[in-house]
């Protein structure tokens, strides 16, 4: 009995000293999203969103040898973001003379692999359901309402050109506070992942990075019927879909979610998440020491796909640079701003 405690207590111990760090990551500030026309996607949140460029200029070398592309090839970004937000922004990427696929091509909700979208609230779902649609946008399913844990909202999830997906979210209770930058669209603010295995997921966020959660939810539908996710109405309430959102400090800002279907499998398209490829591509963090993230993801075996320093990415000024996947062979970058 004794050995068996000493044995439980010591893997207590090391599974809370693995999700101690000697560095800070922060909510990711910005989504970068590999489109093939960059105008397309930039007068779309002009002139429906109310987004504004914040910066355009060439893709430099050092940033195409980082991505694991040629830098003889030809490429733009241009960064935007919500007015007035400092946080929540979009980078698209446009690469010109290169073979490219989408990531998610044709998806349904539960194929997994790439990320599958990011969040935005608006004002009033009712009115911008039709002026998106208008733009060329198609959703899994029209505009859902419905409850989801504390909270009740209006949700369509929504896919543009070049597979780039946007779930469109309005607050009907309780009311929505401290976003005084929302007019039309917001900055965004978490992003979903379709896994094959939550639990798995999660270690590496949990105990390798250190994030908390900020929200479990384990169901599935009280009923048969409509959904927000595009499920055939009369599975809804036998496939369960279990989410759980986390952060660094355990708020819904820059956060992750992790969807796993349990009793819906589709397709895998992990593999495609690689540039120059079509779609939501990765997610920039901040951190406060690379050198120490680094020596804590080698330590823990995970691979350090790319590194770059004394590299110009406006707004964050010169950072330092490092990338891996996630167990799901998500591209994730952490930068480190120069002092």
């Amino acid at each position: 009995m004794k050995k068996l405690l000493i044995i439980f207590l010591i893997f207590s111990i090391s599974n809370v000293a693995s999700a101690e760090t000697t560095f800070k990551i922060g909510g990711w500030t910005e989504t970068v999203v590999i489109v093939d026309d960059i105008n397309t996607h930039k007068n779309f949140l002009r002139k429906i969103g109310s987004w504004e460029v914040v910066h355009s200029s060439r893709l430099s070398k050092k940033m195409l040898r980082f991505l694991g592309l040629s830098d003889s090839i030809r490429a733009k970004q241009v960064l935007m973001r919500n007015r007035g937000s400092e946080s929540g922004y979009i980078r698209f990427l446009q690469f010109s003379g290169v073979d490219q696929v989408h990531i998610r091509p044709d998806a349904q909700s539960w194929d997994t692999g790439g990320i599958f979208d990011i969040n935005m609230r608006i004002t009033d779902m009712d009115s911008k359901y039709k002026q998106i649609q208008n733009s060329g946008w198609y959703g899994t399913s029209t505009p859902s309402h419905f409850e989801f844990g504390k909270f009740e909202v209006k949700e369509w999830i929504a896919r543009g050109r070049d597979g780039f997906t946007i779930a469109f979210i309005e607050r009907i209770k309780p009311k929505l506070e401290g976003w005084p930058n929302l007019v039309d669209f917001s900055r965004t603010f978490n992003s979903t992942q379709v896994v094959k295995n939550v639990s798995e997921s999660r270690k590496f966020y949990e105990e390798i990075l250190g994030f908390k959660q900020y929200m479990y939810h384990n169901d599935s539908s009280k009923s048969e019927g409509p959904n927000v996710l595009g499920l055939p109405h009369n599975v809804t309430d036998d496939i369960a879909r279990e989410v759980v959102i986390l952060h660094p400090d355990g708020k819904n800002e820059g956060s992750v979610e992790l969807l796993q279907f349990h009793g819906a499998v589709g397709s895998d398209y992990s593999a495609r998440a690689t540039a120059p490829n079509l779609g939501i591509y990765t997610l920039r963090f901040p951190v406060d020491d690379i050198e120490a993230l680094a020596s804590h993801l080698i330590a823990r075996n995970v691979e350090i796909t790319a590194r770059l320093d004394n590299i110009l990415i406006k707004p964050y000024g010169k950072v330092r640079l490092l990338s891996v996947k996630s167990p799901d062979g998500t591209p994730l970058e952490f930068y480190q701003r120069s002092k």
